[in-house]
């Protein structure tokens, strides 16, 4: 999604315990990914993996799209923070690989860098949410595994998900024209764009396929995560904007109802936010990091956490 103003890079020495641009795999230069630990504690500390929004063909995974996430090494959790592959250089899909190879790395390499191989969540924004959203669907089966990236003996599955503002069916959005943007208006609280401004293959969406999504519903319906929703599907919590000029807020909210229709109520909760849209403020302050802290809590963490108020937001290169 070409969601939200261009973030600032944050100023990675503010957190000493780290290693950054990790390789995880050797296909392209984006296959990397930053490790950050607490200040405090040997581990094996449980991760919470984030993956970068962007449209899918651009952003960054050192960006402050969520300034929220860094806060999670301040409450004992590793956070790694993921690059993958972007279109159009590369299509659908060549992300979801990456993610699932970065999540499989973790495993071969947890006690290198002191992470629980057992305790893994895993949070995106927007395009991020969409693999996220992917690798809770296909994680753990031979769906879409690209295993000659590397390490296919490893388990790829996750332990829960967040999702914020998540795309979740790309034929969908396609049928009804969401991303034709030029020309937008706010009227009444809403969106409307010109339906016909923007031709098929500028879609964000069918860049990353390489065709038309609702030309070619069928194959497109194969990086929908909706459509691979299993009783594996893990503990899940998603967060929208009702106002979401860029993903519709019913996108997430199929998605939850489809995940508590097959695994039953609760294994997926929603919190929608009226008046907010895409990347808005309101959906990244500290209450709301500590309502998605409280999720992985009670996922991953074993006993009771007693957890710090949350630190400010990470310094950003160009005000440290």
């Amino acid at each position: 999604m070409a969601d939200e103003p261009q973030f600032k890079p944050i100023d990675p020495t503010q957190y000493p315990n780290h290693w950054l641009d990790v390789p995880y795999a050797q296909v392209d230069s984006r296959q990397v990914m930053d490790i950050w630990l607490p200040d405090e504690g040997d581990g094996p500390f449980p991760v919470l993996m984030f993956i970068h929004g962007g449209s899918w063909y651009f952003g960054d995974k050192r960006e402050n799209t969520m300034p929220g996430v860094f806060k999670v090494i301040s409450q004992g959790y590793a956070l790694v923070c993921l690059e993958y592959r972007l279109a159009p250089a590369y299509r659908w899909p060549a992300p979801l690989y990456d993610t699932r190879t970065a999540i499989r790395f973790i495993r071969a390499h947890a006690a290198e860098y002191r992470l629980d191989p057992g305790k893994i969540a895993v949070m995106g924004n927007s395009a991020g949410a969409h693999l996220a959203c992917m690798v809770a669907a296909v994680g753990g089966t031979a769906i879409m595994k690209g295993e000659e990236l590397g390490y296919a003996e490893f388990d790829d599955s996750i332990q829960c998900l967040v999702g914020v503002y998540s795309p979740t069916d790309l034929v969908k959005i396609d049928e009804d024209d969401w991303f034709t943007l030029s020309g937008l208006e706010k009227t009444h609280g809403n969106y409307v764009a010109d339906c016909d401004s923007v031709p098929d293959m500028e879609k964000p969406h069918n860049m990353l396929l390489g065709y038309s999504a609702r030309k070619n519903p069928t194959a497109a319906a194969a990086a929908g995560p909706i459509n691979f929703v299993t009783e594996r599907f893990p503990p899940t919590y998603l967060i929208h904007g009702i106002c979401d000029q860029l993903v519709p807020y019913t996108q997430s909210v199929a998605l939850w109802r489809k995940v508590n229709d097959i695994c039953g109520e609760g294994r997926a909760r929603i919190e929608l936010f009226p008046g907010c849209v895409h990347g808005d403020p309101a959906m990244k302050t500290d209450e709301v990091m500590n309502r998605i802290l409280d999720f992985v809590d009670a996922n991953l963490w074993e006993g009771e956490h007693q957890r710090s108020p949350l630190p400010p937001n990470p310094r950003t290169i160009d005000s440290a």
